[in-house]
C-alpha cells in the first residue's frame, strides 16, 4: 500500500517536471496543477513548483542578445591581439580571435551557461529559486533592466577601455598633462586608464549608483588630460615608430581631433546620466 502511494507520487512530480519543461516560459512562471494531482490531497504545489510564484521575467531583445555578441567580439579579440603580439602572429589574430569567439558560444551552449558577453549586459538562463537552470530559456536578470542608453554607453565604455588596454601595442610612448615618457611607465599608463574606463562601463552595465561619481571624475580627467596634452600626443602620434605605421594613422586621418571627439562623447555621458537615473537603482 505505502509503496503504492509512493510510486503515485513519483509518478506524478515527473509527469509535471516533464510538462513544465516543454511548456516553456509561461507554464513555468505561471502554473497550475494538473488535473490528476489536483485531486491527490498529498500533492501540493510547493513540492513540484521551482520558481518564485507571481515572478515576472524579460526575455531580452535583439539589440541586448546583439551587444552580448558584440561584448564576446570585443573581448576575445582582445585576448587574441595580445596573443599574437606577443609571439610576432599579428597577420593571424583576426582568425584566433573567431575561434575564440565560437569556441566560447558552443562551450557555454552546451553547459547552458551565458557567454562573457551574455553575462555583461545582463542575460542569463531562466533558473529556479536554488540558482540551478530549469529551462533552456535565456531571461534578463530582475536588477539589470537597463534603458538602450545606458547600454549603449556600457558598450562605449567598454570598447575604449579595450583601446587602452591594447594601446601598448600601438605606442611605445605616452603622455600625460604634457610630460611624454617611455616604458614601463607607458604601460602602466595605458593599464590604469583602461581600467578606469572598464569601471565605468562596469558601472553603466550594473545599473549601479556609483556612476554618478566615478563616470564623470574618469571623463573629466582624461578630458583634461588630453586638452592640456594635444601638442604633446600629437608628435608621438606622428614620429613613434609603432604609431606611423598603424593606430596613429588612423587618428591623424579623422575628421575631428581625437581630443574633440572625447570631448563631445563626455557630454553625451553627461546627459545619459542625468535622463537615466531612475534606471541606476543598484
Amino acid at each position: 500500500m505505502i509503496g503504492g502511494v509512493f510510486s503515485v507520487y513519483f509518478g506524478c512530480y515527473a509527469n509535471h517536471e516533464r510538462k513544465s519543461l516543454e511548456y516553456g516560459l509561461d507554464s513555468i512562471v505561471n502554473w497550475d496543477p494538473e488535473p490528476e494531482t489536483r485531486d491527490l490531497p498529498f500533492v501540493t504545489t510547493s513540492t513540484t513548483t521551482h520558481t518564485q510564484p507571481g515572478k515576472k521575467t524579460t526575455r531580452p531583445t535583439i539589440w541586448r542578445s546583439l551587444a552580448g555578441h558584440y561584448v564576446d567580439l570585443l573581448i576575445c579579440g582582445f585576448l587574441s591581439w595580445v596573443v599574437c603580439f606577443t609571439f610576432g602572429w599579428q597577420g593571424d589574430w583576426a582568425t584566433l580571435a573567431v575561434f575564440l569567439f565560437f569556441g566560447q558560444a558552443f562551450w557555454c551552449r552546451d553547459r547552458l551557461q551565458p557567454t562573457a558577453g551574455e553575462f555583461c549586459v545582463g542575460i542569463r538562463y531562466l533558473t529556479s529559486a536554488s540558482s540551478q537552470v530549469v529551462a533552456d530559456i535565456k531571461v534578463v536578470h530582475g536588477k539589470l533592466k537597463l534603458n538602450g542608453f545606458l547600454l549603449f554607453a556600457g558598450l562605449a565604455e567598454l570598447t575604449l577601455a579595450i583601446l587602452f588596454f591594447s594601446g601598448w601595442t600601438f605606442l611605445a610612448r605616452a603622455a600625460f598633462f604634457g610630460l611624454t615618457f617611455g616604458p614601463p611607465f607607458s604601460v602602466a599608463y595605458w593599464a590604469l586608464s583602461g581600467f578606469a574606463f572598464f569601471l565605468c562601463c562596469g558601472y553603466f552595465l550594473s545599473a549601479s549608483k556609483l556612476a554618478f561619481f566615478v563616470v564623470p571624475a574618469v571623463h573629466l580627467c582624461f578630458l583634461a588630460d588630453l586638452w592640456v596634452g594635444r601638442q604633446a600626443w600629437g608628435a608621438l602620434l606622428t614620429h613613434d615608430p609603432l604609431a606611423s605605421g598603424g593606430m596613429g594613422r588612423l587618428l591623424l586621418a579623422l575628421p575631428f581631433p581625437p581630443t574633440d571627439v572625447f570631448g563631445l562623447w563626455t557630454f553625451a555621458v553627461f546627459v545619459i546620466l542625468a535622463f537615466s537615473r531612475k534606471q541606476l537603482v543598484n
